[in-house]
């Protein structure tokens, strides 16, 4: 028996899930790739086979400084490219961490799967989103 399955039926307080919905919401890379592995259970439902840093990395676009030039004469712009798989590998620990996903080894990779607490923390971060928004339009 996994360690997930002995947790899988605890769920966060409100407090706590609200604490991690900011926390996600605060930091843009991390908030990008919770968002396209929920999107992703969405979308397949039934069929959902996990993800890997594999799929993040080649279907999560970030925006990042990108060094442009040769030698001593270089300067950095912002693009929009996929994230790298290093920086893809941390926030799956994070999300990890925070008992938001849970894993399924696959020789030689590790399927990454959200929790039933992720889809708490989900719900305030899109209540969260709508409340920045309507901040944004009043003022």
């Amino acid at each position: 028996m996994s360690i997930h399955t002995t947790f899988d039926n605890i769920r966060f307080t409100d407090e706590v899930a609200e604490m991690f919905a900011t926390i996600i919401f605060n930091d843009e890379w991390t908030r990008t790739v919770f968002l396209y592995i929920m999107k992703k259970l969405h979308e397949e439902n039934q069929n959902f086979k996990g993800v890997t840093i594999n799929d993040i990395t080649q279907n999560v676009k970030i925006e990042r400084p990108v060094r442009v030039g040769k030698g001593k004469k270089y300067h950095f712009e912002i693009r929009r490219e996929n994230i790298e798989r290093n920086a893809a590998s941390k926030i799956v620990d994070k999300l990890y961490a925070m008992s938001l996903l849970y894993y399924e080894p696959l020789t030689p990779y590790k399927l990454y799967f959200p929790t039933t607490r992720a889809a708490q923390v989900l719900l305030k971060l899109i209540e969260l989103t709508k409340n920045e928004k309507g901040d944004g339009t009043n003022g």
